[in-house]
């Protein structure tokens, strides 16, 4: 009875404390909406940058450095030993096929074709004495024959004694014997006559040889030497090309070469700032790889030497009369081009499980993924094929951020912070 009593004394207590529970779990659950209502709602628009989808031309190029020459470009050489009598032009003078740009001196070979010439006129006058021989033999051979016919009449007629014909016949036989021999002489005499021509002009043509002359029309690029220089066999003499054609040499590594293809095109320009761009196309590409010692003989390569390379050719389409030969370009060699093509930076374009998208902002301002299928890659920029166009605007998320669908975008107007140059110690 007692704890009966005690009980309902205290139940108006106990229900006040389930009631004051109940107001606070619900006050509880309330904030706990109001605190996740008010964290989504404050949410703050990511700063973003946007890019442009443009519609362009895209390119995968090449870039090597070259040297400048000209067309047909070669250096003459000394044919000989000797020395340098005259030299009739200078660097930068325009020259035609034939003309005479130096002559060399060969006081040896003068003296040699004189003698030789004395030797010829010496073989002529005993041609013509063997050839007067000749006719001689001949001549007693008729009139030895003519004795014999008559004597042989008259021995037929019993005029003479037969021992008569026969010493006759005895004389016509050694008539014949001497005409052969004089035709054999003058034969002989005449081979000599033929072998000390050819030796004539052998020494002719090593005098024609001290005529330096042009083989080609062009310009005179150096020369080394001057009158009076002795000079030795295949010494340099000078130095001319064809100022027609322009040519560009480069050296190319062997894992470039691979992409590099006859007639494809390239831009050629002067190394600095602003250069005037010239166009041009792969001419030559050497079927192999060599090893090239020389580190300036092809633009890029100091620091290559004995890497192996693969000798090109750039020939530029129209010659420029300002490139100097000798001098080092750059090119620029277009391996792979799309004209009139759907351009995006590489920077706005995302990757997913191996599948590409870029963000683009709805008309609420959230981004959305969009799937795009790109075509060709170039370093800073990709062609996109399938689902762009051009003018398309491209959101560009911060690099320090990852976006998700949904979020809301905002374009950051802040200015690039300039890096101030570290003042020197």
């Amino acid at each position: 009875m007692t704890n009966l009593k005690q009980d309902k004394k205290r139940s108006p207590i106990g229900r006040l404390l389930i009631g004051f529970s109940g107001v606070l779990a619900l006050l509880t659950l309330g904030g706990i909406g109001i605190y996740w209502k008010t964290l989504h709602s404050a949410a703050a628009p990511v700063p973003v940058r946007f890019i442009e989808a443009q519609q362009d031309t895209l390119e995968i190029t090449l870039n090597e450095g070259g040297i400048v020459k000209l067309g047909n470009q070669q250096t003459l050489k000394s044919p000989s030993e000797g020395a340098v009598e005259e030299v009739f032009v200078r660097p930068s003078d325009r020259v035609t096929a034939g003309q005479v740009l130096m002559t060399l001196r060969n006081p040896t070979r003068q003296t040699a074709l004189a003698t030789q010439q004395v030797k010829i006129q010496q073989q002529q006058s005993l041609i013509a004495r063997n050839r007067q021989r000749v006719g001689e033999a001949k001549a007693q051979l008729e009139a030895d024959r003519e004795e014999l016919e008559n004597l042989e009449q008259l021995a037929a007629d019993g005029a003479i004694a037969a021992s008569e014909v026969s010493r006759q016949a005895d004389a016509v036989r050694q008539a014949q014997i001497a005409v052969r021999d004089a035709e054999s002489e003058a034969t002989s005499t005449q081979l000599t006559l033929q072998e000390l021509q050819l030796e004539r002009q052998r020494i002719e043509q090593e005098l024609n040889d001290t005529l330096i002359k042009a083989p080609i029309s062009g310009i005179v690029l150096d020369v080394p030497v001057k009158a009076g220089d002795g000079v030795e066999i295949r010494t340099d003499l000078l130095t001319l090309g064809d100022s027609t054609q322009e040519i560009i040499e480069l050296e190319l590594s062997t894992l470039n070469a691979e992409g590099v293809q006859l007639n494809q095109q390239a831009r050629i320009s002067i190394i600095g700032p602003d250069p005037q761009i010239y166009q041009g196309r792969v001419v030559a590409l050497y079927p192999q790889a060599i090893v090239s010692n020389n580190a300036n003989g092809g633009g890029n390569n100091s620091g290559n030497t004995g890497q192996p390379r693969v000798p090109t050719l750039i020939r530029l389409d129209q010659p420029t009369q300002s490139l100097i030969p000798g001098s080092q370009v750059n090119v620029e060699i277009i391996l792979e081009q799309r004209q009139n093509v759907v351009v995006l930076d590489v920077e706005g374009l995302q990757n997913q499980s191996s599948r590409w998208f870029v963000w683009q902002v709805d008309d609420t301002g959230e981004v959305y993924r969009q799937p795009v299928e790109t075509g060709l890659e170039a370093l800073t920029q990709v062609e996109v094929v399938e689902g762009l166009s051009p003018g398309d605007r491209i959101v560009v998320p911060p690099p320090d951020m990852t976006l998700k669908e949904g979020d809301a975008v905002i374009l950051d107007e802040q200015p690039p912070t300039e890096v101030l140059p570290t003042p020197p110690a």
